[in-house]
């Protein structure tokens, strides 16, 4: 008799236990819905990947350039040589070389100067170089050379393009890394036909400096095959 009254007070307290706690987590978990979050969530988005940021700086980089490029291509295709003002480096200014070999013989204009080459010195020939091969100077105005040395294929569209690297070169020296070291440049390029095994191929060259968050216009190096 005194073993069921035992039992029957301890199967008692077992029920008042489980009516007050049962089911319950413990007292550190949060009972405020309002102030929970899941921590998985919130970790992926405090994690910062160094690699994916240099990835996206990178692709944003191109797309400028390769904007630009296309801008300033389209500018000689079309001949309208005076918008090109504005993306030229307002200190330095724009150098043209005929071939890879970028020479400080090389014409370079200022924006004012480029802008009266193209206007009231349109009709004007002036020196810019030699020709490969005769070593006759390239005596030319300013509509010739474009046509003859920049614009001298479909370059808005070209077969290869690239930047930062290199697509073809032929033998003459290409400094052009040396001789504009910490600027961008991006290659628009034509392979050369079988007939001529390749020979004829040509590039366009646009180089390209950045200042206050802008990139402008340096250099424009043309480049083929020299003898």
């Amino acid at each position: 008799m005194k073993k069921f009254f035992v039992f029957l007070m301890l199967g008692s307290v077992l029920i008042t236990s489980c009516k007050n706690g049962c089911g319950k987590k413990g007292s550190d978990q949060p009972t405020d819905d309002s102030t929970t979050y899941n921590k998985g969530e919130r970790a992926d988005t405090l994690i910062t990947n160094p690699q994916v940021d240099s990835a996206r700086i990178r692709l944003s980089k191109d797309s400028v350039l390769t904007s630009l490029t296309k801008e300033v291509l389209t500018i000689f295709k079309d001949k309208q040589y005076t918008k090109l003002d504005s993306l030229i480096h307002p200190e330095e200014g724009v150098r043209f070389s005929p071939y890879a070999t970028v020479s400080a013989d090389d014409k370079k204009f200022s924006r004012e100067e480029f802008n009266a080459l193209v206007t009231s010195n349109k009709n004007k020939k002036i020196n810019w170089g030699s020709f490969d091969g005769s070593g006759d100077p390239i005596s030319l105005t300013a509509a010739e050379y474009f046509k003859r040395f920049v614009y001298d294929a479909n370059f808005v569209a070209p077969e290869k393009y690239d930047i930062n690297n290199f697509i073809e070169t032929g033998n003459s020296i290409n400094n052009l890394k040396s001789k504009y070291e910490g600027s961008d440049f991006t290659e628009s390029h034509f392979s050369g036909s079988k007939k001529n095994g390749g020979i004829d191929w040509k590039s366009v060259r646009l180089v390209f400096k950045e200042i206050g968050g802008k990139y402008y216009l340096v250099g424009v190096v043309h480049d083929q095959w020299t003898i």
